[in-house]
């Protein structure tokens, strides 16, 4: 008996330990509630460890310590394989592939089709009338309303936004490139061409790199963004891009993030859109100079969408609010891509359970403003089963905080710190049956499911001019 209440110890000083450590990293996060509860449950186990040496409490905490190590070895049952998952895209097909077309994009809508122009009278006349009244409502706000209406338009933090807005033009200029007439081809195995571009990408900046083959399905039907005033590029077919894709994230900062929906998250949103500009550039010409196409794919230049292809190319799975939801990143991800004929050695789609979870979470639906994301199943869009967001709803709230929200971003809880807590959790969600099933719940019991901005570093902070009801 006495070895049963030494082995019960034990247990119960590491269960303090892992509680203050809890509150520890919860503090540093912002997350009031989690520290509360950390705090909470070292002073339970505590007492249960006290109770050890009262007699008619003795039983009752071994019990509790047999049914949380009985728990504990549950969590060790291997999840069966999402076999959906490891297939891509193509796993989550249920019909006919039908391409989608970027004219039906709301950026294209907004940004492309002016009132009186022959490109206007076409869409709204031709191929969606039902949209032209709503859309007709957001060009009097403006596609994000005053910039950072928010905080009171905060200078700083809006300048942030415009500058780095500023820089993707300058690029997009750039965005196709032609084998270079003056150089050889490069004539590498796709092994060793594979192998120094995910290093090169890495090393020019981006957080994570994959290669996949692009699918014909996921690319626009066509296209629907203008820029730089070529008008006739609207409605062309696109086709005959390069087979290969180099899909590479970088990733949001936490501190930033944490502020949704304020003006910190839509000034890092903008860094990050000019940093993909520069990068994917950089890697088209690259390709360029190696004697093969090269076109970046960014916010200047989209042929395809970008989520899916980075699920082909192994760098996460789509989570209900539809972002790529990444190891390590979490849904904190922007993501941007080459398409190159330079023959490449592909990776394999991943599975880090976030279909399950997020089918028990629903943090994000809970506290999306605009109720864009949905509470219930996948339908199918286009022959592929999946959660489809209220774009209109979404850009809707977008207009009226002047901002890109990120609220969905940010309380996605694979968006968290990479700390050694939260590796761990995302390794059991990733493998075990049980944590699939029940962590979902335990986050939303320790975290809440409401979101609620944190503070940001001093440099960032902003004056508040919405208040909450008109926020929310």
């Amino acid at each position: 008996m006495d070895i049963l209440i030494g082995l019960v110890l034990i247990l119960d000083f590491s269960a303090i330990a892992a509680c203050l450590y809890f509150a520890f990293e919860s503090k540093k996060e912002q997350e009031v509630r989690a520290f509360r509860n950390g705090l909470a449950g070292g002073l339970i186990f505590l007492f249960m460890g006290t109770g050890l040496f009262i007699p008619i409490i003795k039983i009752g905490v071994v019990l509790i310590f047999t049914m949380g190590l009985i728990f504990g070895l549950a969590l060790l049952i291997p999840a069966e394989p999402d076999n959906k998952a490891l297939k891509g895209t193509k796993g989550h097909l249920a019909g006919k592939p039908v391409r989608f077309d970027e004219r039906d994009t709301v950026f294209s809508r907004f940004r492309s089709l002016v009132p009186g122009s022959k490109l206007y009278d076409t869409y709204y006349s031709n191929l969606h009338p039902e949209k032209e009244e709503q859309d007709a409502k957001r060009r009097t706000k403006g596609f994000i309303g005053k910039p950072g209406s928010i905080d009171n338009e905060y200078q700083p933090n809006v300048a942030m936004m415009h500058a780095s807005f500023a820089i993707p033009p300058f690029l997009g200029h750039y965005a196709f490139n032609d084998p270079d007439p003056d150089v050889p081809r490069a004539e590498l195995s796709p092994e060793k061409a594979s192998h120094i571009v995910k290093n090169f990408t890495r090393h020019i900046g981006a957080d994570m790199v994959g290669i996949c083959k692009v699918d014909p399905d996921l690319v626009y039907s066509h296209r629907g963004e203008i820029h730089y005033g070529r008008q006739e590029d609207w409605g062309k077919e696109i086709k005959d891009l390069p087979p290969y894709a180099i899909v590479f994230l970088t990733e949001m900062s936490h501190g930033h993030v944490m502020s949704a929906p304020h003006t910190p998250t839509v000034a890092e949103s903008a860094h990050l859109y000019a940093k993909g500009a520069y990068l994917s550039t950089l890697l088209a010409k690259w390709f360029s100079y190696m004697g093969y196409k090269g076109i970046a794919e960014n916010t200047r230049s989209y042929n395809i969408p970008l989520p899916p292809l980075a699920v082909d190319a192994g760098l996460g799975e789509i989570g209900r609010q539809g972002y790529l939801i990444a190891p390590e990143i979490g849904a904190r991800a922007r993501i941007f891509a080459v398409l190159t004929d330079m023959p490449l050695a592909v990776d394999k789609p991943i599975s880090i359970g976030v279909e399950k979870f997020c089918r028990a979470c629903k943090k994000c639906a809970d506290s999306c403003p605009s109720k864009s994301i949905p509470q219930g199943e996948k339908i199918i869009v286009n022959g592929f089963s999946k959660w489809k967001l209220d774009e209109d709803s979404c850009y809707g709230y977008w207009s009226k905080v002047g901002t890109d929200c990120s609220i969905c971003m940010a309380i996605c809880p694979f968006s968290r710190p990479n700390t050694f807590l939260h590796k761990i959790v995302r390794l059991f969600v990733a493998r075990s049956k049980v944590a699939q099933m029940v962590f979902p719940y335990v986050d939303n019991f320790l975290y809440g499911k409401r979101w609620k901005p944190k503070k940001v570093m001093a440099w960032l902070n902003y004056k508040k001019g919405l208040n909450k009801d008109e926020i929310y």
